[in-house]
């Protein structure tokens, strides 16, 4: 609010993570200005949907419960047609709310207070016009006296619009005395410290002397801090960043609970990262060499099980000559290891592999067989004429229920559909209108989010972390080749996407159905709910997780 007041300041920039009264802060500025200083105000939301509710949810019920600023601006139930939703008048000024995915909502007025909530989830481009922000700012230039603020929580780091501004500010923190010793510092997550497991015993160690801090040693701390600059030789354009961990509404515990459900999976630890650290997500865009890719190779013989495995699935890509497949073992805590991986010619041989094969636990002492199995659906001519690679996939599937294992028809996503996984309608009939003797559903699958999963994995097999996707020993070139065959680049409109280079991916997508079936929001649930091998009759044990030797070199 100092900022906002302050002369000698024409941005204000809030980056910061949810839920930490950056809306609020939005909120005196608009009573600050209708009451001491009424000035023409625009409030940008993301889209004109958003900035409606914005009015009537946050903007109307504070005009309507502050006594100072209910006189100056009439109820929208009231005739005065300078009331509405969109756009109230007060004297001295107005205030209109617009929508940054609209040009028109952002044209025609000289705005001197421009306020643009959640920057990060505006488009690219207003219509055909242009960066929104940059458009925003253009409806000031008339006054010297203008004043600019940008509040939003931050997204993927380099396309992130609210950590751009916020590095060109004079980047201000929080700093905050330790209730021990004094020294002043910043909240970070790495001094949130808690008992093994017990993320709900955390609290917070001071970095200088050690000692520990409390939720209420916390509220005396923010009491005592102070906004510091971290560039101070830029002007005019003030910075501000804070994270959950000084809400007085969360807790240290809340806050390494939320990290401690979320920390395995890629996705969940990016929306953490973003609306609880207040820090952009440091995305990586994906581009392997072979060298890099058999670090993830363990010294599991191909065709074996490893001991602690409770489940095996199958990921199956057709093709007019074949197909191409993987299997994958996993164990209960989602560690997984490639077993088996290659080329079938015919139906046949891929029948033995699902319905027959019996892969040696490394122990000796058992065997397990395929738990699930996928097929992608798509394609178009098959090897028989009257019949397409869709449809003989649907037989298949149809006629082999119950045989074995779990079957499942699949696709890939062709646009964001919101959810990894999204099972179709009953089917009852081919493409061709042929009638299946009985129904099944296709599931769809955001391709995309599972590719980042399933680099993640890579990449946690050569840390030797959490959710490690494994390669076996004998791994070769031919399978890296495969899965290399995209890679994940920022296009032209500054979005990270997955971008083929080579057409043999077939490992890749088999790959992406394997890793699919073992997930926690799969059909039935995932490996997570297993603790005995899922193959009835098969004897085996409660599952102990086993750090497993990497071989971090190249061929073998």
């Amino acid at each position: 609010m100092d900022a906002f007041s302050d002369p000698s300041v024409e941005r204000v920039v809030v980056m910061s993570s949810a839920q930490v009264g950056k809306t609020s802060v939005l909120e005196n500025v608009i009573g600050f200005f209708i009451d001491y200083d009424p000035s023409p105000i625009m409030v940008v939301e993301p889209t004109i949907e958003v900035g409606k509710s914005f009015s009537k949810d946050r903007l109307a019920p504070m005009l309507r419960d502050t006594p100072c600023l209910t006189r100056k601006v009439a109820d929208v139930k009231s005739r005065d047609s300078g009331n509405t939703v969109n756009h109230k008048v007060f004297y001295g000024g107005h205030i209109t709310i617009a929508g940054a995915n609209s040009a028109a909502s952002l044209r025609g007025r000289s705005i001197r207070i421009a306020l643009a909530d959640d920057i990060d989830a505006f488009p690219s481009s207003a219509g055909t016009e242009g960066d929104p922000v940059s458009l925003i700012g253009k409806r000031t230039t008339t006054f010297w006296n203008r004043k600019i603020g940008l509040f939003s929580t931050p997204t993927d780091e380099g396309l992130s619009k609210i950590e751009a501004e916020y590095l060109k500010s004079d980047r201000r923190k929080y700093y905050v005395p330790c209730v021990h010793c004094g020294e002043f510092q910043i909240f970070t997550f790495d001094n949130v410290k808690w008992p093994k497991s017990e993320p709900s015993k955390a609290q917070y160690e001071c970095p200088f002397c050690k000692g520990m801090i409390t939720d209420n040693d916390k509220a005396r701390m923010i009491l005592r801090g102070e906004w510091r600059k971290q560039a101070p030789e830029v002007k005019r354009i003030a910075g501000f960043w804070i994270n959950e961990l000084y809400s007085p509404w969360v807790t240290f515990a809340q806050v390494a609970e939320k990290f401690y459900a979320s920390k395995d999976d890629p996705q969940t630890l990016k929306v953490w990262t973003n609306t609880s650290l207040g820090e952009s997500w440091k995305q990586v865009i994906v581009s392997r060499t072979s060298d890099n890719l058999f670090k993830a190779r363990c010294a599991l013989n191909p065709q074996t099980v490893p001991m602690e495995a409770v489940a095996l699935t199958c990921g199956i890509d057709q093709q007019m000559a074949g197909y191409w497949f993987v299997v994958r073992a996993w164990a209960a805590n989602m560690t997984s290891w490639l077993i088996h991986y290659g080329f079938l010619p015919t139906e046949e041989d891929l029948d033995a592999l699902v319905f027959s094969t019996q892969y040696p636990v490394e122990d000796g002492s058992r065997s397990m067989s395929i738990w699930r199995a996928a097929r992608d659906t798509g394609g178009t001519r098959g090897k028989e004429q009257d019949t397409s690679m869709t449809e003989a996939a649907y037989w298949w599937i149809v006629k082999n229920q119950g045989r074995g294992p779990a079957l499942f028809g699949t696709k890939g996503a062709s646009a964001n559909q919101g959810t990894r996984f999204k099972v179709g309608e009953p089917l009852m009939q081919t493409p061709s209108g042929k009638t299946l003797p009985q129904w099944f559903r296709i599931i769809t699958i955001d391709t995309d989010v599972m590719k980042d999963y399933f680099h993640y994995g890579l990449d946690q097999a050569i840390a030797q972390g959490p959710n490690a996707l494994y390669l076996h020993a004998e791994t070769g070139e031919d399978y890296i080749r495969q899965i290399t065959a995209e890679e994940k680049r920022v296009n032209k409109k500054g979005v990270a996407e997955w971008v083929r280079l080579r057409r043999d991916n077939h490992l890749l997508d088999g790959e992406i159905l394997c890793i699919s079936l073992a997930q926690p929001q799969w059909v039935g649930g995932g490996v997570n709910l297993l603790r005995r091998p899922a193959v009835p009759g098969i004897p085996g044990g409660n599952v102990r997780p086993m750090k497993r030797r990497v071989i971090s070199q190249g061929v073998m």
